[in-house]
């Protein structure tokens, strides 16, 4: 730890602090000197005391406190610590010949302070050491007169072996503290002059590899200064310009780049890496050999110099015209549909947003779309090929029919829009559309097949200041579709309502995946009664409160999740809460209703319906007896084979099942044999009728007989007075449901019914 603290490792610092070396030799000088010179010091006091001198153990104190400081601010403060030296240094020499009486020993104190010019260059600047020489001058000329200078009367250092320690210090201080800081400073120098030798051989090597990959580059390169001189040029860009360089001047000044190319036959061309999609333009120029050479790359360097790279681009030249033509081939077949060679959406777009942009205000404007709705019988026909045959001639005929210069588009797969403008009145444009559409043939003709062309027509008119052309485009797919809807041939125009109605079903359709995620859905329960009035279970149903939309019908919601895919969903959510609430009613009072379920169309050709209902029972530990599950005539019949398979496999597991507005559907009485169906469901259309239509009194009865012979109970719906009680209870009806009885209820009402019916049953147990 010691040579670290006073052999200072410069290599561990930056080169640049060369100050680090200055550090270490003069804690050299001062460490030494402080451990050597106490013997001196030591064996004088010691003499001192011995015969009374006490004012020499001050002094001796002194210096070595001097010293003491200069060591501690060593590390802190190089110049003043080099200072407290050098004023050592003086502060000795003064005491020596001031205060020893006897002359030959005294002058010996000059000795010290020829080392001050040495010690003030290391540490300072020359132009103190200079000083400091001048300084010393003066002492030079008192030692020449050979004379003593003066002497403190009463102060008298002398001592009996003041000659051998005056001898001593300048032993100790010439031949070991000043040489070791000169032998410090000497190997700092050595160490930066092998660095320096280091350095000098990396970059001669690193000059030969820059020299090896500047010639070897792969490509011609040049070096040149800011005014175009070429300083450097490697083989290959001497050999692309056509300079022949002798090897004695082959790096000489010769000329300026620009001297070997012709400016005035430059010319444009598109560079750059197709496959990292660079299309730049890029100027290429003549040499004097005739080769068309580009500037690829231009570099500049820190000594502003500019590296430049050169590319051969004859051949490019060559293909250049070429590739223009194949880039505005590939341009309009990416904007143009394949099949029709018609623009497709995006152009469109890119039309109308210039047409919005330019529309006059005096003007009616309109984007209408046609709808070949006959290409399904076609492609059913004969087949997808002979159906795009049919799109492709569809799009020659209506082109042909449009007038002049009008911009057609094929908008999606089977729809067609163009552009109108320039019309008076919206009248203009319907009966311009109508003699397109009476233009049109109405049949085509393909491989010998006569193919029947139906199609439908929608108009939407630019509204004033509209500049945006997605909205027009979808109020003309709005029109359209209401026209395909419509059994109106002619075209229609775009209707705020139609709009109002398709935005709603979208709002629907979104809300209902952010209310299943935001739980805006709930189930309430509506009971079914005995003919004593006792419960005989509940109706699962489901309610949406929608934060954004207000309260939302199932009748509205229902088809659409049906229509979107998004029923599934429903379903899960709706059986896992009626399986979580049945758990919750059997852990408060030991007994639970039987929940009914619907099931949709959609459900009955799930994959995963038996897995899931098995799995969410398990999960919340529900027995199938407090289950049941409704289905209607219409889920039934759709998917009839997997249907049945799906209730079979559900009656053997214990589920209850019931057929849902039964006589509604399009299914033979016959069917209902083969539907393993514990219970019936007479739809409310018919229960309205009683007392009122003699045939939907008859259809019950006949729906309650059917019932009877198939062993199936019976369950009104929407029972709502009492002449509609007797009657059912009359013909044999076994349950009822009905605001008569109960309207749908909430879980507390549900749960506060549940305890009523038990302490009833309690009661009659009991009696």
């Amino acid at each position: 730890m010691m040579f670290r603290w006073l052999s200072l490792n410069e290599s561990a610092l930056d080169p640049s602090e060369h100050a680090i070396w200055k550090i270490s030799a003069l804690r050299i000088i001062l460490a030494s000197g402080f451990l050597l010179e106490a013997i001196v010091a030591i064996d004088s006091s010691l003499q001192a005391i011995a015969v009374g001198s006490y004012h020499i153990l001050w002094i001796v104190g002194f210096f070595y406190a001097v010293l003491g400081m200069g060591l501690y601010y060593s590390a802190r403060n190089v110049n003043l610590s080099a200072g407290i030296l050098i004023a050592t240094v003086y502060g000795a020499a003064f005491s020596i010949v001031a205060f020893i009486d006897q002359f030959e020993i005294a002058k010996l104190g000059f000795l010290f302070i020829y080392t001050t010019p040495i010690i003030a260059r290391l540490f300072f600047t020359s132009r103190l050491a200079v000083i400091l020489m001048a300084l010393n001058v003066l002492p030079f000329f008192f030692l020449l007169r050979n004379q003593p200078v003066f002497n403190f009367i009463g102060i008298n250092t002398t001592l009996p072996d003041s000659h051998t320690y005056i001898q001593s210090l300048l032993f100790l201080f010439f031949n070991i503290c000043i040489p070791l800081a000169v032998f410090r400073v000497l190997h700092a120098l050595d160490a930066s002059a092998l660095r320096h030798r280091k350095a000098t051989t990396a970059l001669e090597i690193s000059h030969d590899q820059y020299h090896e990959i500047f010639q070897n580059a792969g490509s011609p390169l040049l070096l040149t200064d800011a005014h175009g001189i070429i300083l450097q040029a490697n083989h290959l860009a001497n050999s692309l310009l056509g300079r022949v360089v002798a090897p004695a001047t082959a790096s000489s000044k010769d000329s300026t780049l620009f001297d070997w190319l012709s400016l005035d036959n430059s010319i444009r061309l598109k560079g750059g890496n197709p496959e990292d999609g660079a299309n730049l333009r890029m100027s290429a120029y003549r040499t004097r050999d005739g080769k068309l050479v580009a500037m690829e790359s231009i570099a500049q360097t820190k000594n502003e110099h500019y590296i430049v790279a050169l590319r051969d681009v004859s051949n490019l030249h060559s293909i250049h015209h070429a590739l223009e033509l194949s880039q505005e081939r590939e341009s309009y077949l990416s904007n143009h549909d394949k099949l029709t060679s018609l623009p497709d959406r995006d152009m469109l777009r890119k039309h109308l947003k210039d047409v919005l942009a330019k529309a006059d205000q005096g003007k009616v404007t309109a984007l209408v779309s046609f709808r070949l709705n006959s290409i399904r019988h076609a492609n059913q026909k004969l087949g997808i090929y002979v159906g795009d045959i049919l799109l492709r001639r569809f799009a020659e005929e209506l082109t042909a029919a449009l007038p002049h210069n009008s911009f057609c588009a094929r908008l999606r797969s089977i729809v067609f829009s163009f552009v109108v403008d320039d019309f008076s009145t919206p009248n203009e444009i319907i009966k311009m559309v109508d003699h397109v559409r009476h233009a049109l043939p109405k049949e085509i003709d393909i491989d010998g097949e006569s193919l029947l062309i139906q199609f439908s027509a929608g108009i939407a008119l630019v509204r004033p200041g509209e500049s945006e052309p997605d909205d027009l485009i979808r109020r003309s797919e709005v029109a359209l579709d209401t026209a395909r809807r419509s059994s109106d041939p002619g075209a229609t125009l775009f209707d705020e309502e139609d709009e109002a109605e398709i935005r709603r079903s979208v709002e629907i359709e979104m809300g209902i995946v952010s209310g299943l995620r935001q739980k805006e859905f709930r189930l309430v329960y509506q009971p079914k009664v005995k003919q004593d009035g006792s419960l005989a279970g509940v109706e699962a149903l489901l309610r949406w409160q929608s934060a954004n939309l207000g309260n939302v019908s199932p009748v509205e919601f229902i088809e659409i999740a049906e229509r979107a895919g998004l029923i599934r969903d429903i379903s899960n959510f709706v059986l896992n809460t009626a399986c979580a609430q049945i758990r919750r009613w059997l852990d408060q009072f030991g007994f639970s209703p039987v929940v009914a379920v619907n099931l949709s169309a959609s459900d009955m050709a799930r994959n995963d319906l038996l897995a899931l209902i098995d799995g969410i029972c398990a999960e919340h530990a529900v027995e199938p007896s407090f289950l049941e599950f409704e289905i209607t005539e219409t889920g039934l019949i759709e998917n009839e084979v997997q249907a049945i398979r799906y209730l079979d496999q559900l009656k053997e597991r214990g589920f209850g099942i019931a057929i849902d507005d039964f006589g509604t559907g399009y299914s033979s009485l016959s069917k209902l044999s083969h539907f393993p169906a514990r219970s019936v469901k007479i739809d409310r259309s018919f229960v309205a009728h009683i007392g009122n239509n003699q045939k939907s009194e008859m259809i019950i009865k006949a729906i309650v007989s059917l019932a009877g012979i198939l062993s199936c109970k019976t369950v009104a719906e929407g029972v709502e007075n009492l002449a509609q009680e007797s009657f059912l209870r009359d013909i044999g009806c076994d349950y009822f449901q009905g605001y008569l009885y109960y309207r749908p209820l909430e879980v507390d009402a549900v749960s506060l019914l549940i305890q009523k019916n038990s302490v009833i049953l309690d009661e009659v147990l009991a009696s």
